[in-house]
């Protein structure tokens, strides 16, 4: 075998230990809550949580304020352990010339960031649904 053969080997071997490890997926945990703002449902909008390893999940708003969370796919849940939570709720606004854009947020600015939210939850396997009370 040459030289080049060989290292050609070593990084086709190399690739698929790495692809193969990024394959694995960590267990998750069905998740999902309500989120209201001042007592009243959140009609619309999304719910982030960031655990503190592995990516977050995230789930959309209902007009009842409910949601459910995903991590890889909708629906699927998410990491267990303690995470921070941050929501976004903004109207789409049309700009002259008729491009869509995010209008100004719904809620307190201050829940629109993992760092400012100040929310955080307990993710746990058989845990009741989450409430995610924001107030202005």
């Amino acid at each position: 075998m040459k030289l080049s053969s060989i290292g050609w080997w070593c990084g086709a071997v190399a690739v698929c230990l790495l692809v193969a490890g990024c394959g694995r997926r960590v267990a998750l945990v069905p998740a999902e809550g309500r989120v209201t703002l001042d007592g009243k449902p959140v009609e619309f909008g999304a719910v982030m949580v960031q655990p503190a390893a592995g990516p977050a999940a995230q789930g959309k708003i209902n007009g009842d304020g409910t949601f459910r969370l995903g991590t890889f796919k909708p629906d699927d849940g998410a990491i267990p352990g303690t995470a921070t939570v941050r929501v976004m709720c903004r109207k789409d606004v049309t700009q002259p010339g008729g491009e869509k854009a995010y209008g100004p947020s719904l809620i307190p600015n201050r829940y629109t960031r993992f760092d400012t939210s100040g929310l955080t939850v307990e993710i746990k396997a058989g845990m009741k649904p989450l409430e995610i009370s924001l107030s202005r």
